[in-house]
Formats: C-alpha cells, structure tokens, sequence
C-alpha cells in the first residue's frame, strides 16, 4: 500500500504530536537513567557492606584470600561443573542432552578407568604446579609491596576494564602458544598427551604434560599482572576461564552457550590441525579455520537433506 504525503493542514499536527513524543521520550530516559544510577549506587554500598563482613571473618588475611581463595575459584568450577559432565557421558542422563552430543555415540558410555587416569593428571597439574605458582606470586607482590587492596571492592567499569584486557591478551597470547605447541618439535613431548582424547570430555581441559601447563598458563597471568586487579576480579577471571576451558572440551554443543561454539575445539581434537584461537578470530585472520568451515558446511547440509527425507516420507 503507497503511504500518501502529509497535506498542509496535517503537518502542524503532526510536528507537535513528534514533538511531545521526542519530550517524553527525554523526559523517561533521564528518569530511568537517574533512577538507575540510584539503583547501581545502593547495591555498591550493599555489596562493599556484606564484603567488608567477609574480609573481617577472613581475618584480613591477605594470604588466604589470594592463595586459597583463588583455589576455590578455580576448582569449584572445574570440578563441580566437571564432574556433572562425567556423570552425564557414564550414566547417558538426562536423555535429553544427547542430541547436543557433538560426536554421537563417542564416550557413552565414557571409558571410567580413562577418567580416572585423566583425573590424576589433572590433580597433579593442579596441586603440584598451580598451588606453587600462587605461593611464589603472592610471595612476590608482598616483597615488592604490590599487593592491591582487598577492603574496598573495585568499581564496576574498573572490573569490566580488567576483564576485557585479560581476555585480549589471553585470546592473543594462548593462539600463537597453542599453535608452537603443535610445531613438530615440540608436539610429541609437549602437547600430544593432551590430544590422547580425539573426543574430549570436560576436564581434559587442564590434562596436559608439566610443560604444556605452564606454557598455556602464561597467557592467563599475563593480564593480570599488568592490571594487578582486586582480588574479586582476579577470582572472577580464574573461574571464567575454568569455566570455559570445561565447555570448549565438553563435548556438547548447547545452543543457550554464552560463549563460543564447542564445535571447534572439538573438531581441534579431532584433526590437530585446526581452529588453534578460543574465539576463532586469529584462527580467521590466519586461515586456520578453513577446514573447519568445510566441515561445519557440509554437516549444515547433511542435516538439511536428512529434515528433507523425513519431511517427505512423513507427506
């Protein structure tokens, strides 16, 4: 239908009636705005409040908050996300999480001796690398007087800000460890144990050699020791990137993820040589994504003929 001009006597009215719309629409966005702003500064003073309480029953240890705490905030995650995905790959429950399995029928049920054996690597790397690392930095930031101060927490924009420059320097620095790590003087040594499951399962995430663990940590530090960051930041931080780690090697490919796609990661452990990057942008900028592209292109279509062969025996 052809919308017709406005005549001349309609044009007054209709500039005032924009008018107004515009005024309230001003009027509405400062009120939320303001309101919001009351909103935000509240819920700080309530959060600084029940934090305060938490630091004074922590004893204002600074060594228990960094070391411990950024333990929990790491195997809390790890674990307790972990072993929900294990026992779904041995006891196939709930049903209904099968169709996001992205190799069906591979470890279903999964192999428990592997898991076991995989389990102890990972406590190894945990308990015997990461619990001395964090000693040997808190021991470093209190001789050269860099410890942040726990009491007062850090603003919203200032937590964002930090997170944001960890996951650039994370997402830069794991690509280009992760694709020396598959250079064939290192693979064999290095980075082949990690790649003993061609279908991985959650906490293969951290089952590596010594080497690897360190190497692929490095990244992870890097952020944080140029931003030195409140120690809730930093806890934030380590369980996100515990928490993605257990879904890029989950094996399952739920659509409500926040984050990336598992398809590639996954499809990583499958050829080794492939989509190296977490989030796939320098995998793109450096062409190593292409074959999983192809892959991804081709089991679209294959799904697509399938829905059409049902469709047609259904009619």
């Amino acid at each position: 239908m052809e919308l017709k001009p406005l005549r001349g006597w309609q044009t007054g009215p209709f500039h005032f009636a924009s008018a107004l719309l515009l005024l309230v629409a001003v009027v509405y966005s400062r009120v939320l705005l303001t309101q919001l702003q009351q909103f935000w500064i509240a819920s700080g003073i309530a959060l600084q409040s029940k934090w305060e309480e938490f630091f004074h029953f922590a004893g204002e240890d600074d060594y228990y908050l960094y070391v411990w705490g950024c333990v929990l905030s790491m195997q809390i995650p790890f674990w307790g996300v972990g072993s929900i995905f294990i026992l779904m790959d041995y006891y196939g429950w709930p049903k209904c999480v099968s169709k996001y399995k992205i190799q069906p029928g591979t470890n279903q049920p999964v192999d428990l001796s592997k898991v076991i054996q995989t389990a102890k690597v990972v406590l190894m790397n945990q308990w015997l690398l990461t619990f001395p690392l964090l000693h040997a930095n808190y021991y470093l930031k209190k001789i050269t007087n860099t410890m942040p101060n726990f009491l007062e927490l850090p603003t919203f924009g200032r937590m964002l800000i930090d997170l944001v420059v960890f996951l650039i320097i994370d997402e830069i620095g794991l690509y280009y460890m992760h694709r020396l790590q598959h250079h064939p003087k290192l693979y064999a040594s290095v980075h082949k144990k990690h790649h003993e499951w061609h279908a991985p399962i959650a906490i293969v995430f951290t089952y590596s050699t010594p080497i690897e663990y360190i190497m692929t940590i490095i990244p992870v530090n890097i952020g944080p020791m140029i931003m030195n960051p409140h120690i809730v930041t930093l806890w934030t931080w380590y369980a996100l990137v515990h928490l993605r780690g257990i879904k890029n090697h989950s094996g399952y490919d739920f659509p409500w993820s926040l984050w990336t796609s598992a398809h590639a990661h996954d499809f990583h452990h499958m050829t080794s040589n492939s989509c190296f990057g977490k989030s796939l942008v320098l995998d793109r900028l450096h062409g190593t994504d292409k074959a999983f592209r192809v892959h991804m292109a081709r089991k679209k279509a294959l799904e697509h003929r399938v829905v059409q062969t049902t469709f047609r025996k259904s009619e």
